[in-house]
């Protein structure tokens, strides 16, 4: 079959620049120019040095996006969890410190200033005041959009939660005769990550190309070398919890899962790395929702419905993809549970880490 080929319009070339818009960002920082009233007030400072701690005793640089309330409390990998209700009106003021910096919210869609893509909108000088409606309760994440590669791989990401309106413990899922709602007992959060060390030693604008406003696209000021498009992970974790080379089994309870035999899980998955990860449960389990949208609920039940993933039936996720998934286990014991990190180009599989899902 031949594939027809639509030839692109002529571009003027007073709309040329328009195109480069994209290569030397501007510098914002000041209020919301379109407030309107917020019905949640967040705050966010980045970058925060973070050092993770590996089980062999050393430990690998990072970077997080942290709440400035909670600076005296300790810090922590993923950044902050952020956790709303749906119809929320949020104004979220984020403090760019050690250069500038965005926040884009992932899989939110607020408008384009708002949204945090700085190569189409503006990087953050010293503060801005970002506004977003959560609109649809989901699974979703933020974090940093400069220099994309190297700043979500140093650790600048954190989970982004809405819940339906009337709060946690409840999840959006196909379910008419309940007002398409589901209570559930447990929630998990698993966002396996990987760490190339290497990456971890470079500074906050490493390969990024040189700002020349009177030629953004001069050939020479963009980099030619650089290792951003060489990723060879060797430090491989999840939800910040590093597993052990000789013996890479996590039951830290950030990852583990226990409940009661009878009880609801409501598991959580975010792939936060650049490896495709394939994800097996000893239990079978319902997938209700992927990347924020739950499947079969008006509006989009045209498009998709949930689906049972029996015991033992694995399923993959590339990078920044979001599934939900309901587990209800009736009879108690140690269901094992894996993710199998996978060479995004060879397909070659570089680790494996093990957890557990304990039902009592």
């Amino acid at each position: 079959m031949t594939i027809p080929v639509i030839s692109r319009m002529p571009m003027p070339t007073e709309e040329s620049a328009a195109f480069f818009k994209h290569v030397c960002p501007p510098t914002f920082a000041g209020d919301n120019p379109d407030p309107v009233e917020p019905t949640v007030r967040i705050a966010r400072d980045l970058v925060v040095d973070f050092a993770l701690a590996l089980p062999e005793g050393d430990s690998v640089p990072m970077w997080i996006i942290e709440d400035p309330e909670d600076a005296r409390l300790g810090r922590q990998f993923p950044s902050k969890l952020i956790r709303l209700r749906e119809g929320d009106v949020v104004h979220a003021k984020v403090g760019a410190k050690k250069n500038t910096h965005t926040i884009h919210w992932h899989g939110i869609e607020p408008t384009p200033m708002n949204d945090g893509v700085g190569k189409h909108s503006f990087e953050v000088g010293a503060s801005f005041v970002y506004q977003f409606c959560a609109r649809q309760a989901g699974t979703y994440f933020y974090h940093c959009h400069k220099n994309t590669p190297l700043h979500f791989e140093m650790g600048l990401y954190g989970l982004l939660i809405v819940d339906p309106p009337e709060g946690q413990g409840v999840v959006t899922r196909l379910a008419p005769e309940q007002g398409h709602r589901e209570h559930y007992d447990v929630e998990a959060f698993w966002v396996p990550d990987e760490i190339d060390r290497r990456w971890h030693e470079l500074g906050h604008e490493a390969f990024m190309q040189k700002c020349d406003e009177a030629d953004p696209v001069r050939r020479d000021d963009f980099s030619h070398g650089g290792i951003l498009n060489d990723f060879r992970p060797d430090v491989f974790l999840v939800t910040g919890v590093p597993a052990a080379r000789r013996d890479p089994k996590i039951v830290d309870p950030r990852v583990a899962v226990s409940a009661h035999a009878g009880q609801t899980i409501l598991l959580r998955v975010l792939n936060a790395g650049y490896t495709v990860q394939r994800f097996t449960l000893d239990l079978d389990a319902e997938v209700i929702a992927m990347d924020g949208r739950p499947l079969g609920v008006p509006p989009y039940g045209v498009y998709s419905s949930p689906f049972t993933l029996p015991a033992r039936t694995p399923f993959q996720l590339t990078s920044a993809m979001r599934w939900e998934l309901l587990l209800k286990p009736t009879v108690p014991g140690t269901y094992p549970a894996q993710v199998e990190y996978f060479h995004w180009v060879t397909g070659k599989r570089l680790a494996t880490v093990r957890t557990q899902i304990k039902v009592l």
